[in-house]
């Protein structure tokens, strides 16, 4: 074939067999130029490197071929409630016919002439005796010129994720002429001393190996080619590791090289005139935490950093210090939250903590009425206002501030990245402090958040003992809200009975939070029991939470809107059913909710009747253990790194084939070796280098919108 002038950007629409409709699918699942569809990797392998001819076929014997269909039609036998769809197969040895039992959708997908590829047990027919292949596996085949190699049989062959309607059989075809048009690339985007001291493949024969191994036995299983082991593969876990760790040292360089905007006067005396006010006293871990930030606002550039911490460990008391800090040095502060009952939260806690020192806040959400907040921004625009608590709401374009010096983003993964852009924004390079209620492994909070200096709260507060969890089992739960939670209504405590639907669904066998309010509230008529769901509105929402919050309200029926941040002293019990259907760390977050008062907190955890073993051997570690980081070490194992930064939200892209429970030490050695070749210090000579710039711009084009988040703190 005629070799294609393409490269590495060229778009998808001028690759021979794309065309237009087929370019706008790919498109549609993020394909647009040579280079994505590179990196779009098979799930599995199938050998067909011994593909038989039709002659060669002996009953009994499951085998692959490829032939082409003579006739294929559509039978209606009696007594069977499915029509059979009969077809007629030929290649130039003979004849065997395929039988599918009511998939009538391939008399349209496998018409006469057809060649397709087909797996199946051949058996002699009782009926006439001909060789029959009963409901063979069928992959149609794009056709390929004569004299071709073929991309789909003969050979190890690569099976892709079907998508937008494009067949595995296409994605062969279409990349396997693409990597043809490459032959004998050269091109690295890895610096070649890097690539030397790790001794890994080079890009291109990894690429090929990916797509079309060579290198696998006779009779081996095609399952080694997924192994992390597998070279080509290894090439591509370092890679994806060595990206991230250059970014994120990257990022963090420029941002530690830009000059601090306004100038910070800290009081010499300030911890002890903070703590004087404080109802308890600091832990350990919050006095480190709040000394890193004391000592980042007196450096010459703006702060960066993650406050990490378990449930109920005191982050926004740390977080608090900051806005005593900033309104000490006459500059304002913002603190945003992704919903209006957590922000409606933190400002209950904040104004009891700073109102005695004099800083003056605001509670700025979509549920403020317009006299109010106009009043409340010109407020924050003259300066009179020393913090602003609030939701998407302070990113809205008619908030201006005097002089915003510290920001505070709670749960930043729930926001996007031009979201927090805005905020940012309406700073001078103001001092920024990220805080998560999801304990995070510290794998992953230096890979993910490799950008921000890390402060952990390690220590729950002094007189708070732990919730104990324990799981109901099937007998028990009959008797499980009489014997259990009757006692605990009568003793005056509040409940928390989470769901994880809002309501009843045909789909799902699962409890729903609607249905079991109405059941709970005629078991105990006498007792106020209330709803609190996502759907409902700010006001409803509001109601309900302070009627909770006054103690009115004995149970609360809810869903997982209550996840995070919501502080009842008096509620005890929470119960969690169909507790197999949320992530360790969810639960870890709601059992937090509870035992937060002079009282110790109960979880009880109520799976369903349909739950696996396995999902009870994972909700096991939730009765073995209160440490929210070694819950999120085993949450990390189970369901990736996804559930706990977001990955989609927070600017950077997902891995492909990096695990970073699995390739913990590749991780290490690429952190090493991005540090080394970023050098971490302005005016780097690398940055002045070929492979400098061929990395940088290789990792755009791979990943578009990287800039976005590479200009943002």
């Amino acid at each position: 074939m005629d070799k294609l002038d393409l490269s590495l950007v060229s778009p998808l629409n001028v690759v021979p067999d794309i065309g237009v409709k087929r370019g706008e699918k790919l498109a549609r699942i993020g394909f647009r130029t040579v280079l994505d569809l590179l990196y779009f990797f098979p799930f599995r392998y199938e050998d067909r490197r011994a593909v038989q001819s039709i002659r060669q076929l002996v009953p009994g014997v499951p085998a692959g071929f490829v032939a082409r269909i003579r006739q294929i039609r559509k039978k209606n036998i009696r007594n069977l409630r499915v029509p059979l769809v009969e077809a007629d197969l030929e290649d130039d040895s003979g004849m065997v016919r395929a039988v599918w039992f009511g998939q009538e959708y391939l008399l349209k997908t496998l018409p006469p002439e057809t060649v397709a590829f087909f797996f199946g047990k051949p058996e002699v027919s009782p009926y006439d005796g001909l060789l029959t292949v009963r409901s063979p596996v069928v992959e149609k085949m794009e056709s390929e010129k004569k004299g071709q190699k073929s991309f789909h049989v003969n050979r190890i062959v690569p099976v892709y994720h079907e998508e937008q309607g494009l067949s595995s059989s296409f994605f062969r075809k279409i990349i396997g002429t693409i990597l043809a048009s490459l032959w004998g690339n050269t091109f690295d985007p890895i610096p070649s001393a890097i690539l030397a001291s790790c001794q890994i493949m080079g890009w291109f024969p990894a690429l090929v190996e990916m797509h079309f191994p060579k290198n696998l036995p006779k009779g081996a299983d095609t399952d080694l080619l997924l192994m992390p082991e597998y070279p080509p593969r290894k090439r591509f876990v370092f890679e994806e590791l060595f990206f991230l760790e250059f970014l994120m040292g990257y990022k963090k360089r420029e941002i530690q090289s830009i000059p601090r905007v306004h100038a910070r006067t800290l009081p010499p005396d300030g911890m002890s005139r903070f703590e004087r006010g404080l109802p308890f006293q600091l832990t350990k871990a919050q006095r480190r935490a709040m000394g890193e930030i004391e000592s980042d606002f007196a450096r010459p550039v703006p702060m960066n950093r993650l406050l990490l911490g378990d449930v109920g460990s005191g982050k926004t008391l740390v977080a608090a210090w900051g806005v005593f800090l900033s309104a000490s040095s006459g500059l304002q502060s913002a603190f945003m939250a992704p919903t209006e009952i957590l922000a409606k939260q933190h400002f209950i806690t904040l104004k009891g903590l700073l109102e005695p020192h004099g800083v003056s806040l605001a509670l700025l959400t979509q549920s403020v009425r317009k006299t109010e907040k106009r009043d409340l921004m010109e407020a924050v625009h003259q300066g009179k206002i020393h913090l602003v608590v609030g939701t998407h709401a302070l990113i809205q374009d008619a908030l201006s501030f005097s002089s915003l010096g510290y920001i505070v983003v709670d749960e930043q993964h729930k926001f996007g990245v031009e979201q927090r852009k805005t905020l940012i924004n309406k700073g001078d390079n103001p001092d920024v402090l990220v805080m998560t209620a999801t304990p995070i492994p510290r794998s992953l909070a230096l890979s993910y958040f490799g950008d921000l200096d890390i402060s952990l709260l390690d220590e729950r507060p002094a007189g708070r003992p732990p919730v104990r969890t324990e799981i109901i089992s099937g007998g028990e739960e009959e008797t499980f809200w009489d014997k259990r939670i009757g006692p605990v209504l009568e003793r005056g405590e509040q409940v928390f009975v989470v769901y994880p639907l809002i309501e009843e669904s045909e789909k799902e066998d699962l409890k729903d939070a609607t249905s079991m309010h109405g059941v709970l509230s005629a078991k105990w008529p006498s007792a106020e029991i209330r709803l609190l769901t996502g759907k409902m509105t700010w006001e409803e929402k509001e109601s309900t939470m302070e009627s909770f919050r006054s103690g009115r309200t004995r149970l609360l029926v809810s869903t997982t809107v209550v996840e995070v941040g919501v502080d009842i002293p008096g509620a005890t019990v929470m119960v969690v059913e169909n507790a197999e259907r949320f992530g360790l760390a969810q639960l870890h977050q709601l059992r937090g909710r509870v035992g937060r008062g002079s009282l110790p907190g109960m979880c009880f955890l109520v799976p369903g009747r349909q739950a696996s073993s396995e999902a009870l051997e994972r909700l096991a570690i939730l009765e073995q253990t209160d440490d929210g980081f070694v819950v999120a070490e085993e949450d990390l194992k189970i369901r990736g790194p996804g559930e706990f930064i977001g990955t989609r939200q927070s600017g950077l892209p997902a891995f492909r084939v990096a695990n970073l429970v699995r390739d913990a030490e590749t991780l290490l050695v690429a952190r090493k070796l991005a540090s080394d070749f970023i050098g971490l210090v302005p005016g780097n000579p690398a940055e002045h280098t070929w492979e400098w710039t061929t990395l940088m711009n290789f990792i755009q084009n791979r990943y578009p919108g990287v800039e976005d988040w590479l200009m943002i703190r």
